[in-house]
C-alpha cells in the first residue's frame, strides 16, 4: 500500500483511547542568487511535515532535491494524537549559546497533519541576507544557523518533538 501512496490503520481501538500518527519533519536548506541583484544571496530553511513512511519521505526528497534544496539534517520523529486539539509550533533563532529569539509560534488545526494529504506542510524562513563582493563572501555573511524548534500537542507534552538544528551556511 505504502508505494500506492495508500495507507491503513490496522487494530482495534481501545476504549477511552486515541488513535496516535507518526509525523517527520525534514529539513532543507537552499542558497540561490537573488533575482534582482545577483551579488545578493537569498537563503532558504524549509521544514516539511510529512507521515513517517519511507514512501513519504521518498517523495518529499524527490521534489526538494529537484528545487536545488539540501536535506541540511536527518527526519525528526514525532507522534500525535487525534485528541481535538491543535498542533502548536514554535522556532527559536540560537544567538549564542546562552540567547535565543522566538522568530516564530503558529497554532495549527489537527485536521491539517490528519489530512491523508498533509505533506505540503511546510515552513519557510528567509535567512537574513548573506551579501556576496566579486572574490567571496563578506565578513557579515552567517557561516552557522541554530535554531531550536518544539512542535507538540499541549495535552500530550511527552510526545512532543524537542531539537536543534544547525545548518552550515555555506555549503
Amino acid at each position: 500500500f505504502e508505494s500506492m501512496g495508500a495507507y491503513g490503520l490496522i487494530g482495534e481501538s481501545i476504549l477511552n483511547h486515541h488513535v496516535s500518527k507518526y509525523i517527520q519533519m525534514v529539513p532543507f536548506f537552499n542558497r540561490s542568487s537573488s533575482e534582482i541583484n545577483s551579488n545578493e544571496i537569498v537563503s532558504t530553511l524549509r521544514l516539511r511535515f510529512l507521515d513517517a513512511t519511507s514512501d513519504a519521505l521518498e517523495r518529499c526528497l524527490t521534489e526538494e532535491f529537484s528545487l536545488q534544496n539540501y536535506l541540511c539534517d536527518k527526519p525528526k520523529q514525532f507522534i500525535i494524537h487525534d485528541y481535538e486539539d491543535q498542533i502548536c509550533s514554535n522556532f527559536d533563532l540560537e544567538l549564542s549559546s546562552t540567547s535565543r529569539i522566538n522568530i516564530g509560534y503558529k497554532e495549527i488545526p489537527l485536521n491539517t497533519f490528519w489530512s491523508t494529504r498533509f505533506d505540503r506542510s511546510c515552513f519557510i524562513f528567509i535567512i537574513p541576507n548573506l551579501q556576496m563582493n566579486n572574490e567571496h563572501l563578506t565578513t557579515t555573511s552567517i557561516d552557522n544557523l541554530a535554531m531550536h524548534i518544539d512542535v507538540y500537542q499541549p495535552t500530550m507534552l511527552d510526545s512532543a518533538l524537542h531539537t536543534r538544528l544547525c545548518v552550515n551556511t555555506l555549503s
